[in-house]
């Protein structure tokens, strides 16, 4: 098989990986799977990583963590040329596990395993980002999923500094609803390809490569990882009763027809708001807005 690195993030799943990954990967190895292995000592360990498994070599770079392990990885995969870039492997944990989902990988090591040893590749598309940072620098940022200007930027805060022991389902829900009690609307503007689609008060803009994030929000139902474009869903000034009634919608992705809620299509996207608004990406909340997205399309090898 391809020469494979595994990055294990031993903190995703509120710690649990560090227990999982020992049987994980003698499972990983009965099943034939050949790989050496890196653990990553805290933010930012795991895009070093994978940097660097492309120029050592590495055909396969397999992550072990949630969602924000998996970003951290494309962001290190994305500073390989593309002629040495390696393919990106999961082996979901986490709160999240959206973009695994996005892209229906069965989860355990033995289902990693068996997308190891085949030989099926997807080409992917990655949205490339410029933001403000939490420290007042530009930064610029891949991200695989999804990103929100808005409400996700208070749930992806909340939830990372809180237990997540009762799931990513339920720990995304109760972020939610606590964030929406005491949200601040930002008076947003926004361009896809050149053309303003909103401009005003803004619950949700949802920049979206994957169709799936916050534990299973089904956010884009018709998103494509691979069509060359992203999907932009604005959830518009809803009031506390007007989510609570429609949430359930979210999660089947029979949201799009409510009558504040508008999608559109597009290459690039400008989120600008009259004062600045938190960022969620890929499950994290690294800055603020502005925010600059950007598709490269087929960026990325994904083993599935």
């Amino acid at each position: 098989m391809r020469r494979t690195l595994a990055i294990v993030n031993p903190a995703s799943d509120n710690g649990g990986t560090a227990r999982f990954w020992p049987k994980a990967r003698r499972v990983l190895e009965a099943e034939g799977v050949s790989m050496e292995a890196a653990m990553t000592k805290g933010p930012g360990h795991a895009t070093a990583l994978a940097r660097r498994a492309g120029g050592d070599g590495f055909e396969v770079v397999l992550y072990v963590g949630g969602d924000g392990t998996a970003n951290e990885v494309v962001n290190g995969l994305m500073e390989v040329p593309a002629a040495a870039r390696p393919a990106l492997a999961a082996l979901p944990r986490g709160t999240g596990g959206d973009f695994p989902a996005s892209l229906a990988m069965v989860p355990g090591p033995e289902a990693a395993a068996t997308r190891l040893l085949g030989d099926r590749e997807r080409i992917i598309d990655v949205a490339a980002s410029s933001f403000t940072a939490l420290d007042g620098t530009q930064t610029r940022r891949f991200f695989l999923n999804i990103a929100d200007a808005g409400i996700g930027g208070y749930v992806a805060e909340r939830v990372n500094r809180t237990s997540k022991v009762f799931g990513g389902f339920a720990s995304f829900l109760y972020a939610t609803l606590a964030a929406f009690w005491t949200l601040e609307k930002p008076q947003a503007t926004v361009t896809v390809d050149g053309e303003t689609v909103h401009r005003g008060p803004a619950t949700s803009v949802a920049v979206c490569n994957g169709s799936r994030f916050g534990g299973g929000m089904l956010m884009a139902p018709d998103a494509s990882p691979d069509d060359g474009l992203l999907d932009i869903v604005i959830i518009g000034d809803i009031g506390k009763l007007d989510l609570a009634f429609n949430l359930p919608r979210l999660y089947r992705g029979t949201h799009l027809s409510h009558r504040k809620v508008h999608a559109f299509r597009g290459k690039e996207v400008h989120v600008h708001t009259v004062d600045p608004a938190p960022l969620e990406i890929d499950g994290e909340h690294p800055g603020m807005t502005p925010f600059h997205v950007w598709v490269e399309s087929g960026a990325l090898r994904v083993v599935v």
